[in-house]
């Protein structure tokens, strides 16, 4: 009996131990799953609002050209009845096609297209016009020369006419509206939303206005921007890009190009965002523009799979605006998408997004272009170049956007490929003075290569791991929802003998909150692991990892 006894308060305590270790092990090998996160918005529907469309007068261009270019000036003007001093958002469409500028057809008044987003807005509590800019866009014809617009000079003055005549309309010295505007409107803070050549035009206007003494604007948003001028002067206030996949007017997706551009500064304070709308195009975005040929679609089946309806894009950007100023005028805290301290979203207002976040007073800890060594375990690691020159290039099919229509030539982008054919890879950056605690967020600007057949059209999914100073380790998994590493619709097509690929792979951002990476030493990492243990191969594109 008594060695029963012994044998059982053996097997007891060996019980104890063998628990003891799975728990010490367990604990050592925990694994944080990096949460999916969705961007909602309420917005508000019962503010009484009204809606008026205008007309200030004729105007005529006689700087440039061989014939007078006449105007008008309207526009549609919202506002919310009931309020006092309300914000002013001014919308400026893009170029579209105009058969003939002193005799426009009401299919031609563009800046009916965006009544609908106006009217929104002001249900919001914010008072909005939408401007006729057409003769900013409007050049020659076969049969009259009417010049061209230098330096944006039409669009300028016209924005300036519409902004006096609503001076005059609030200070209560013109019916011109044909509503009593008394004190309804703050024309001192104004945010500027422009889409297409619009969203170009913005970033000239407000430096215009800064340098005339004007500080009205505090905010401003790109819908699908053209970028046909370099130099841009970018305004130190808040601003948001969205870019869309399937932009047929701005096939280089040149609003990316603006934002990384913006991303490169060294003294701005005010934080960009950007946002690549999976399934847009450029046109659904406003009423009176339709779906034409899109040469970022692969195919017809994936443009019938893929694509986002007139109603998602309309949601998407009533839902963006509104939350954008929001947070420029303090209404709400700013939070996923728009708080570079949280996890970028899968999706906002319902809708995929990859997307990305700049603010001020960041730490570079890994940049390609310093090639720093990757050390691989049954892993490739290599510096790759994306360029616009051919000779140059060597990162294959793989397409950040970088193109404009005045660059056609750069600028290189640096890239660390990084690429298993096995499952449980591992590919290691050493990173030196990396003291995470003085920081909220660990950012990476990733992209899977969806050009690359080893990905097999298939979101990518791996676990990031991080070692301080003493070999502790904290693993972060990153699950196929994360939006960073989605694969991206794409397809090999040759053209004049030459062979492309259609479609784009931009990098956006991976951000890890600081809090989540638990039992090391914050104070002292010492290296940054990519564990490819979720997928048996794959291929990722890695730009940066940025303390945020």
């Amino acid at each position: 009996m008594k060695n029963k006894k012994t044998i059982l308060l053996l097997c007891f305590l060996i019980a104890i131990v063998a628990i003891a270790i799975v728990i010490v092990i367990s604990g050592k090998n925990k694994v944080t799953t990096l949460p999916t996160t969705k961007q909602q918005y309420k917005l508000k529907t019962d503010v009484p609002i009204e809606t008026v469309e205008y007309n200030l007068g004729k105007g005529v261009f006689k700087k440039t050209g061989k014939v007078d270019l006449p105007y008008q000036k309207q526009g549609v003007l919202t506002f919310p009845k009931d309020k006092k001093n309300a914000p002013l958002v001014v919308i400026l469409h893009g170029r579209h096609a105009v058969s003939d500028i002193e005799n426009i057809t009401e299919e031609e008044n563009f800046y009916k297209g965006f009544t609908y987003l106006a009217q929104n807005l002001s249900k919001q509590g914010y008072a909005v016009i939408s401007i006729d800019v057409n003769p900013e866009h409007y050049e020659r014809t076969d049969v009259k020369d009417y010049g061209l617009s230098e330096g944006f000079e039409r669009l300028i003055t016209i924005y300036k006419e519409h902004i006096n005549g609503l001076t005059k309309a609030v200070n209560g010295e013109s019916a011109a509206f044909k509503t009593d505007l008394t004190n309804k409107i703050n024309l001192s803070d104004v945010t500027l939303l422009g889409h297409s050549r619009g969203g170009q035009v913005i970033d000239f206007l407000a430096t215009n206005l800064k340098n005339a003494g004007d500080n009205s604007i505090k905010g401003m948003i790109s819908l699908v921007p053209s970028k046909n001028l370099k130099d841009a002067p970018y305004t130190d206030v808040p601003h948001g890009f969205i870019i869309a996949e399937y932009d047929a007017d701005v096939p280089n997706l040149e609003g990316q190009v603006s934002y990384d551009e913006i991303k490169a500064s060294k003294t701005r304070k005010s934080f960009a965002n950007n946002v690549f709308l999976r399934g847009a195009n450029h046109y659904y975005f406003s009423r009176k523009l339709d779906l034409s040929f899109t040469p970022n679609m692969p195919t017809d089946h994936i443009l019938e799979k893929n694509m986002l309806n007139r109603k998602g894009h309309e949601t998407f950007l009533t839902n963006y605006a509104t939350e954008f100023l929001a947070i420029i005028h303090n209404k709400t805290k700013a939070t996923n998408n728009f708080n570079a301290k949280d996890i970028a979203p899968q999706t906002m207002y319902g809708v995929k997004v990859m997307s990305s976040m700049y603010v001020p007073n960041t730490k570079t800890i890994f940049s390609a272009d310093d090639k720093t060594k990757a050390a691989t375990t049954d892993a490739k690691a290599n510096y790759v170049v994306e360029s616009v020159n051919e000779k140059d290039n060597t990162a294959g099919y793989f397409k950040h956007p970088i193109e404009t229509d005045f660059n056609t030539n750069g600028p290189n982008l640096n890239l660390l490929n990084l690429q298993w054919s096995k499952k449980n890879g591992e590919a290691t950056i050493q990173v030196k003075d990396s003291k995470f605690s003085d920081f909220s967020t660990v950012s990476f600007s990733i992209a899977q290569d969806s050009t690359n057949k080893i990905n097999q059209e298939k979101n990518q999914a791996m676990t990031v791991i991080f070692k301080d100073s003493q070999g502790k380790q904290a693993k972060i998994l990153l699950d196929n929802k994360t939006p960073a590493l989605n694969y991206i619709n794409g397809v090999e097509y040759e053209f004049s003998g030459d062979k492309f690929w259609l479609g784009h792979t931009p990098l956006t951002d991976l951000r890890i909150p600081i809090d989540l990476i638990k039992g090391i030493n914050k104070e002292k990492i010492a290296s940054i692991s990519f564990s490819f243990d979720q997928r048996d191969q794959g291929s990722i594109m890695l730009r940066d990892i940025i303390l945020e």
